[in-house]
């Protein structure tokens, strides 16, 4: 959106998340990590010993010139380094200063450490994740991280707008902890009742239950997952199958509450797949029934999707280090274009640009 993001980091490795793989070219490597890569296109990399006196006077030197500074300094950072919660913001009213920590710079949590398994299992999400008979799963990746920079996205937005009527900046405090209880729909519904693991099968989203045909089931070459959520959706689904027995049936209208039927339910719908590919699945039931309907994709099978295709949802960026990747690019499209991306930085590639 034209921002300069300047990312510090410290010497001699830099951010932590270079060293995390899976690593371009299969090379271990300061400038290969992929999810450095795709977490910091268009940044600039300064690094800086913050913590030392010199280091210390020039990130207030940078401070001063910034609009908004974003840091992950808990409660045990900040005791352990004497910075409290005023340190830049009263020396600099206009600051918007942002702090994302796991739990929040108070309570009893908040010298604990954290990792996104952790945030899922406390915000209630692994409970509601596989198969009710078994362990409670999570989803891979850093999404409590993600989720919880979004909203920081969104508070920093507000406070800009609050700082052109004020002139005053703001110190604002977001928690992995609470973004993840915060989660659409988990684990409370938007009816009062409670989610509960239901393995592949979407769960029942109040006392009413879904009706059948929501699952993940295999066809002739992988998995595709059928939507519910109505009443006309369930019969659509027993018309393709050519099975409307089954919508008549009122022992069908609430497969949540009936395994036995939701099993046989399953199996009819893989005997009808049973020569079909995923795509043929997708495009008839989609396509020709309006259907929820979607195969599971692989990562490569993301990128060369049509439907992304068509809508030119990657980039392919060149980087001095890696060479070219497809990234994906920002969703909103602003007057039916894309904001496109220039790559991620080299370690300190932009230090003598600023120190």
């Amino acid at each position: 959106m034209g921002a300069e993001v300047i990312k510090l980091e410290m010497p001699p490795n830099g951010d932590s998340t270079r060293s995390i793989g899976p690593f371009l070219s299969g090379k271990k490597d300061l400038e290969n990590s992929t999810l450095f890569l795709h977490n910091n296109t268009g940044k600039k990399s300064v690094l800086l010993d913050w913590t030392t006196l010199n280091g210390s006077k020039d990130l207030e030197s940078m401070i001063s010139g910034a609009d908004i500074f974003i840091e992950d300094w808990d409660a045990s950072y900040r005791e352990a380094t004497g910075i409290d919660r005023e340190r830049f913001t009263s020396c600099h009213p206009e600051l918007i200063e942002i702090c994302i920590t796991p739990f929040g710079l108070n309570g009893p949590y908040s010298h604990w450490k954290s990792a996104p398994i952790v945030q899922f299992a406390l915000g209630g999400m692994m409970n509601i994740i596989g198969d009710p008979k078994s362990d409670p799963l999570m989803i891979p990746g850093h999404h409590p991280e993600y989720l919880t920079g979004i909203n920081g996205c969104n508070a920093s937005m507000i406070a800009l707008w609050e700082r052109d009527y004020t002139g005053i900046g703001a110190f604002l405090e977001l928690s992995e902890f609470e973004t993840m209880a915060n989660v659409h729909q988990a684990p409370l519904n938007m009816e009062g009742g409670v989610r509960k693991r239901s393995s592949h099968r979407q769960s029942s989203l109040s006392a009413r239950g879904f009706p059948p045909g929501v699952a993940t089931l295999a066809a002739k070459d992988g998995y595709l997952t059928f939507g519910g959520g109505s009443q006309s959706v369930w019969e659509q689904l027993c018309l393709m199958l050519a099975r409307t027995d089954l919508y008549e049936d009122k022992d069908f209208s609430d497969l949540t509450s009936n395994e036995e039927l939701a099993l046989l339910v399953d199996r009819i719908i893989e005997d009808w797949m049973e020569d079909k590919t995923r795509s043929e699945v997708f495009r008839e039931a989609s396509e020709e029934w309006l259907l929820p309907v979607a195969p599971v994709l692989s990562i490569s099978e993301v990128l060369s999707d049509k439907q992304f295709m068509h809508r030119n949802s990657f980039q392919e960026i060149d980087h001095p280090s890696v060479g070219n990747a497809s990234y994906p690019l920002p969703p909103p499209l602003i007057d039916g274009d894309r904001l496109l991306l220039s790559r991620a930085p080299l370690l300190g590639e932009h230090t003598k640009e600023y120190l």
